[in-house]
C-alpha cells in the first residue's frame, strides 16, 4: 500500500467514525437548542460531503451533484 493510499484510508476511517459520533449526538437532538441542532445539521452534511468527495474521482470539467435529505451540494472542477 503506497504512503498516499494509506493517508487516504486514514482520513476515511476518521470521517466514518466521526459519523458514528454524530448519530449518537443525532438520538439526543430534541433535548438540544436549535443553534445546536443546525450546528449538528451542518456537520452532519460536511461529514458527507467530504466523504463523497473521497470517494469519486475529481478531473477537470467534472460536475457532481450530492443530493441529501437536507439539501443538494453541486462542485464543479475547472
Amino acid at each position: 500500500m503506497s504512503k498516499m493510499d494509506n493517508v487516504y484510508d486514514q482520513i476515511y476511517q476518521q470521517i466514518l467514525q466521526q459519523q458514528k459520533q454524530i448519530e449518537l449526538f443525532q438520538q439526543e437532538a430534541s433535548t438540544y437548542s436549535e443553534e445546536d441542532r443546525e450546528k449538528l445539521d451542518r456537520i452532519e452534511m460536511a461529514l458527507q460531503v467530504s466523504k463523497d468527495i473521497l470517494e469519486n474521482m475529481l478531473t477537470p470539467g467534472k460536475k457532481l451533484n450530492f443530493t441529501y435529505e437536507k439539501g443538494m451540494i453541486s462542485l464543479e472542477l475547472f
